[in-house]
């Protein structure tokens, strides 16, 4: 396909040497191949540098690889300092234990050429069920998170035209970063499965940061706090929203509660 949407893939790793490689093949098995692949791991203790050094030398695909290391600092300054590498003018993310479904890029890059009103899109993420397909606008996606990070392809200025991910919130920054973005650009879910956890990771309650109920919770919060500190939305949207949150935070507590008793 001759395009004018270039994509680099952007892995955060953390100690992943069971999941890395996995995460990488899925790359590489994309029928639309991505220009560029960049793996920033954030202080690994485990073999996942090797693994991916490894993984690139090895490597066939006429693909250019970036592996870039930096002391631990979390995921959002791996993502940030991921897309400073990155020469594309789109970005997608995957996490270091998820992999992609094969046409992923394609159907995302095939949407962003022929519709470049949208500076973002997401295909669905497979733990996630009855996953809404459409236009999501701003007050729509203030209700509930419709992107999944493993799933979103953007633009890479419009990245940083919205301050990139924020390296002071250890939960949540991802979801801040899509309604600021939203909040002024259009983005649309498209209805295909793009991507999946290799560990079959529950969306919450499992393994992880996703684990720590609580500070997703307040993660959540502090998103809405910050929209409104920043006038994004009204004290009336504030109180309503924030109330939606706590009690979607005493649905997941009592969901995690069942599926830990059920096994």
């Amino acid at each position: 396909m001759n395009s004018g949407v270039t994509i680099s893939a952007i892995i955060p790793c953390y100690n992943s040497e069971k999941t890395i490689k996995v995460c990488l093949e899925s790359i590489l098995t994309q029928t639309e191949t991505v220009n560029e692949v960049i793996v920033v791991d954030d202080g690994s203790t485990d073999e996942s540098v090797n693994i991916i050094r490894d993984f690139f030398k090895n490597s066939s695909k006429q693909i250019k690889f970036i592996l870039s290391e930096q002391k631990n600092q979390g995921p959002s300054a791996a993502r940030n300092n991921g897309v400073l590498l990155a020469t594309s003018s789109h970005i997608a993310f995957l996490d270091s234990d998820d992999q992609w479904f094969s046409d992923h890029i394609r159907i995302s890059k095939e949407f962003l050429d022929n519709n470049s009103e949208y500076k973002i899109t997401a295909t669905k993420y497979l733990a996630i069920p009855n996953n809404f397909s459409g236009e999501v606008s701003f007050k729509k996606l203030l209700i509930r998170n419709y992107l999944s990070t493993p799933c979103v392809v953007l633009d890479r200025d419009c990245f940083w035209a919205n301050g990139g991910f924020n390296e002071k919130m250890k939960y949540s920054e991802d979801y801040y970063l899509w309604l600021s973005i939203v909040f002024k650009n259009r983005f649309y879910k498209l209805d295909y499965v793009g991507a999946k956890n290799i560990d079959f990771k529950r969306p919450f309650g499992d393994k992880g940061l996703s684990s720590n109920l609580l500070q997703m919770h307040y993660g959540v919060l502090k998103c809405y706090d910050n929209l409104y500190f920043n006038k994004m939305i009204d004290f009336k949207t504030y109180f309503k929203i924030k109330a939606i949150e706590k009690l979607k935070h005493l649905r997941r507590l009592i969901l995690t509660y069942l599926h830990k008793y059920k096994k």
